[in-house]
């Protein structure tokens, strides 16, 4: 009897503490908590967006450090020449979500990753104008993206 009260106490004392986000029980049994909070990507783009031209979308969700320090170096254009290799290496580490936005429209992307332990969400967009035209959309639930002429603007909607 006395040990059955010690297990349901023990295991009542680990949940709470889990519950109650105890960095050292987390790390204890392996849980890591997800940087990236994203779920909705708004668009709305000006009809002169991209000198008219539709902009392709890439957001990208790395889940490893070194693969997400390696693709937080790159601007779009190089992202793009390196994309389909960056996928086929990283397989089930990199999740990335594609939509190409077309001048004075508007549309939304759900975003629904793979895992939960996303480090960063990066978001880039070919333009034909120089430029990063990448950003990190990792912290927010739910953002605009204005596709302006030469580049895009992010406004966070709902905050993470």
């Amino acid at each position: 009897m006395l040990t059955l009260n010690f297990k349901n106490t023990f295991s009542a004392v680990i949940l709470i503490a889990l519950l109650m986000g105890c960095e050292s029980i987390k790390s204890a049994v392996g849980i890591k908590q997800s940087k990236v909070w994203l779920e909705k990507i708004n668009f709305k783009a000006a009809a002169n967006a991209n000198d008219s031209a539709p902009v392709k979308i890439h957001v990208v969700i790395a889940y490893k450090e070194d693969l997400a320090a390696e693709i937080a170096k790159l601007d779009a254009n190089s992202y793009f020449q390196k994309a389909k290799k960056l996928k086929s290496d990283a397989g089930e580490d990199l999740d990335v979500f594609s939509i190409d936005i077309v001048p004075d429209s508007s549309t939304s992307l759900d975003i629904e990753p793979t895992h939960t332990t996303g480090v960063v969400a990066l978001m880039f967009a070919r333009y034909t104008s120089p430029g990063d035209h990448r950003t990190n959309v990792s912290a927010d639930y739910e953002i605009q993206v204005d596709l302006d002429k030469n580049d895009l603007k992010i406004t966070p909607i709902k905050k993470g």
